[in-house]
């Protein structure tokens, strides 16, 4: 018995996250003229086990640093919050943990499927102090995620409260595939 005997649905979505990763690699060729390197292991479709959004976000921000996203010392000090997705019928709620980051240093976009949350996690300045133990993490962040559903052809709602961002998308099919600026609020 396979995984698309259990689930119909899983041949579907594991189709779909090949062929978003097969895009990705052709935006790489085409803004670099070279093939997208291998990936970290050798090439299999994704086990049952592993979360395929997982999975689809590591490619993605493996080849969005390859592109040069950032330069390569930003990268070293780049960070990935952590975040919480719910899904009703009608919408997708997504929370980003963003603890001492103001709304001003927050930036969202989306295009198709796709949707970024970046900015910067500024450091203390205080003269007076010096770090002597640093767990959380400052300095610029990047978060991509795919939102299998689609996103509608108006902005999701985004909103900052006590330090975490929440994003509502509607589901919809998407009726353009422009990159948009999405407000926070």
């Amino acid at each position: 018995m396979t995984e698309g005997d259990l689930n119909p649905n899983a041949t579907t979505v594991s189709k779909d996250i090949d062929q978003t990763v097969e895009r990705m690699e052709q935006l790489y060729r085409a803004v670099t003229g070279r093939d997208a390197p291998p990936p970290e292991t050798e090439y299999a479709p994704i086990p049952a086990e592993k979360d395929p959004a997982e999975y689809v976000e590591r490619r993605l921000n493996y080849l969005l640093e390859l592109l040069g996203a950032a330069p390569q010392t930003a990268r070293a000090t780049a960070w990935i919050p952590p975040m919480s997705v719910w899904e009703s019928d009608k919408e997708i709620l997504i929370r980003v943990d963003l603890p001492g980051v103001s709304r001003e240093q927050v930036q969202v976009t989306s295009q198709d499927n796709v949707l970024t949350v970046s900015g910067t996690r500024r450091d203390s300045n205080d003269p007076q102090f010096r770090p002597r133990t640093r767990e959380c993490p400052s300095g610029p962040f990047r978060r991509v995620m795919f939102v299998p559903a689609g996103l509608r052809s108006t902005e999701p709602s985004a909103e900052m409260k006590a330090g975490v961002l929440e994003l509502r998308i509607k589901k919809e099919a998407p009726e353009t595939a422009a990159p948009r600026t999405v407000r926070v609020n």
